[in-house]
């Protein structure tokens, strides 16, 4: 009875680090799935993971207390890979944000079902489609090959919070930034020299209606860089999760 009580918190501590990740993280994490796949999900990657870690050397924490804060520390670890891999998919978005303000679909916004903020068109666009090809790259993959190796970086009940794991969070955070102003680049620069061009033709031909003219000149415009800038965003997205993968394993060595 004991050998199967131990075996229980074993699988306990497992579970928790895995459903962490796998409700933060995109694609898995998503509102649009069921709660039950998810909960199935986090089960069915539990048991595949379970015989992995048998053979590292556990000690279960004597007392609630102890106990309860080793669980929290596996939550906090998988809510922080998670979120980790969440970035990413926050600064396409913001890109998509930025473009569409660009654009003139500042006013047209529609409701994320994974995030359940407004968000853009060109938001919603560019998440759907780097999330179909972060599946075509195997980059769900990837996620669960940081998971498994966060077992063998941070072993269970060897979690270890330190003050650079923060800092490091910080600079990944500001990296989103990066990543929106490095998608939007085309869009942006693209949409200012039509707007140095209407503000000349608008001197030049004082009877036009510059703004009639120039919205929809800016929507044709923004679209066409947008579908032109696709071969971009593919080779962007497959160097981001090369990095992505770096970032996780940086994390691993912060937090082990």
């Amino acid at each position: 009875m004991e050998y199967w009580l131990n075996q229980f918190h074993i699988f306990l501590f497992v579970l928790l680090r895995v459903s962490a990740l796998l409700i933060v993280a995109p694609i898995f994490g998503g509102r649009q799935f069921l709660a039950r796949a998810k909960i199935g999900l986090a089960f069915m990657v539990s048991l595949v993971i379970f015989p992995t870690v048998l053979d590292t050397p556990f000690i279960i924490p004597e007392g609630l207390l102890p106990y309860s804060l080793v669980l929290l520390r596996e939550v906090f670890l998988g809510i922080i890979l998670g979120f980790t891999v969440l970035l990413l998919f926050i600064g396409i978005q913001f890109a998509g944000q930025i473009a569409g303000l660009q654009m003139g679909f500042g006013i047209v916004n529609i409701l994320d079902p994974q995030s359940g903020d407004q968000v853009s068109i060109v938001g919603q666009f560019l998440n759907i489609l780097a999330t179909l090809l972060v599946l075509c790259f195997d980059g769900h993959h990837l996620i669960i090959d940081g998971l498994v190796a966060s077992f063998e970086a941070v072993p269970l009940a060897g979690v270890v919070f330190k003050a650079s794991i923060g800092q490091k969070l910080i600079e990944l955070t500001a990296t989103t930034f990066v990543i929106a102003i490095k998608i939007s680049a085309p869009i942006i620069l693209s949409l200012f020299a039509v707007t140095v061009a209407m503000g000349i033709l608008a001197r030049t031909v004082p009877q036009m209606n510059v703004f009639i003219v120039g919205f929809p000149v800016q929507l044709a415009v923004g679209l066409f860089i947008l579908v032109a800038s696709m071969p971009l965003f593919n080779i962007f997205l497959q160097k981001s999760l090369i990095v992505l993968q770096r970032d996780l394993y940086a994390i691993l060595e912060f937090l082990g």
